[in-house]
């Protein structure tokens, strides 16, 4: 157990117990060169503490060139330290009707869910709807030509007794 409530890994980072951030969520960036600019989560790394936002702390990379090709540059998001990186209030837009504000973000029962609410406004702050982004690989069951009909698949064909096949191995 460490001083900060989580677990320490052997490299000395500390695993978060509750995690506020989800694939998907709105969230501002609140230091580093990118302040002040907002972006939807693209990946979380729990064991590293670490979020990836769309577009934002990109850094260059440079390939080694090789007999077939030429070394090139190309530039990719950097991971964020979660510590730096807040909640947009969604309701905060509608009541003030400035530009979206970072909330703190604080967890509470409701109706028996446990939901993540902010500070600011006590909005319930509501996870993003991903699934569409996901292939569906049986979404919608058409029935085709490769499908074995009900009346098939139920038709009982064996009776549990073997009568022409010797227990014993003959050879």
């Amino acid at each position: 157990m460490s001083l900060f409530g989580g677990r320490l890994f052997k490299e000395g980072i500390f695993s978060i117990p509750k995690w506020k951030y989800v694939k998907g969520d709105k969230v501002q960036i609140i230091s580093g060169k990118d302040k002040g600019k907002q972006g939807i989560i693209k990946s979380v790394n729990k064991k590293h503490n670490n979020l990836i936002v769309e577009g934002l702390k990109l850094i260059k990379k440079h390939t080694k060139s090789t007999k077939q090709q030429r070394s090139t540059a190309y530039t990719k998001e950097a991971p964020i330290h979660y510590s730096n990186v807040s909640h947009i209030d969604p309701k905060y837009k509608l009541i003030i009707r400035l530009p979206c504000v970072p909330c703190k973000v604080r967890f509470q029962l409701i109706d028996g869910f446990r939901e993540r609410v902010s500070r600011t406004t006590n909005s319930i702050i509501p996870k993003p709807d991903i699934s569409n982004k996901f292939k569906k690989w049986r979404g919608d069951n058409i029935e085709g030509i490769y499908d074995t009909a009900p009346e098939v698949a139920k038709k009982r064909t064996f009776d549990g007794i073997i009568e022409n096949v010797h227990p014993f191995r003959s050879y």
